[in-house]
């Protein structure tokens, strides 16, 4: 029977070896700073559900860009998320909007997995399990380190470095009680219009 520092030794070994650079599913999750934020709220909603989903709908073919599933009726268009891709400017407390990926529901909750992990019953989560094997082609002994899959995945987005550099808890407590800022990517187009239109800031 391994000792705990064995069992240590042998999972951080494991998650050197782990390569997950081939998946097309990985998962994800939102800095702490930013949970809550998101620049479609500072959109209006008749906006993001009218003009922007139909148009994000047909410009990405209808279908989830990561597992390629495709709705078989009108019905089921309601299980193609809008996905925003965000970069973060911790320093400065700064949410930049660089892409709005559309995807299915399984796959979007990949992307706030922390969220999916809390809220999942035994058997969504069993289904969600399957969905990221046949999506990555990988095998099924991969479910038994999935806690190490999420560790390599967010260490890759750059969780596992420290981007806040401060010098006394008076800036901490600055930046905590400062309002997060979002800005826009030129390629956003129809957002960087809209943001103009809203009057929210971008």
């Amino acid at each position: 029977m391994e000792t705990r520092e064995e069992t240590k030794t042998s999972r951080k070994k494991k998650l050197e070896e782990l390569d997950i650079t081939i998946f097309k599913l990985l998962p994800s999750a939102k800095p702490p700073m930013f949970h809550g934020y998101t620049i479609r709220n500072t959109v209006n909603r008749y906006f993001w559900g009218k003009k922007l989903r139909p148009f994000v709908l047909e410009q990405q073919g209808k279908k989830c860009s990561i597992c390629g599933w495709t709705p078989e009726h009108e019905t089921e268009m309601r299980h193609l998320h809008l996905h925003e891709i965000e970069e973060y400017d911790f320093s400065n407390k700064a949410c930049h909007l660089i892409a709005i990926q559309l995807i299915c529901r399984k796959c979007h909750s990949f992307q706030h997995i922390m969220r999916t992990e809390l809220v999942s019953t035994k058997e969504q989560w069993k289904g969600l399990m399957q969905h990221f094997i046949r999506v990555n082609g990988c095998s099924s002994e991969i479910v038994k380190d999935f806690d190490l899959v999420i560790v390599k995945a967010l260490e890759l987005e750059g969780h596992k470095v420290e981007r806040i550099r401060v010098r006394s808890l008076k800036e901490i407590y600055g930046l905590a009680e400062k309002p997060v800022r979002f800005t826009i990517h030129p390629s956003c187009r129809r957002i960087k219009k809209a943001s103009r239109k809203e009057r929210i800031t971008a």
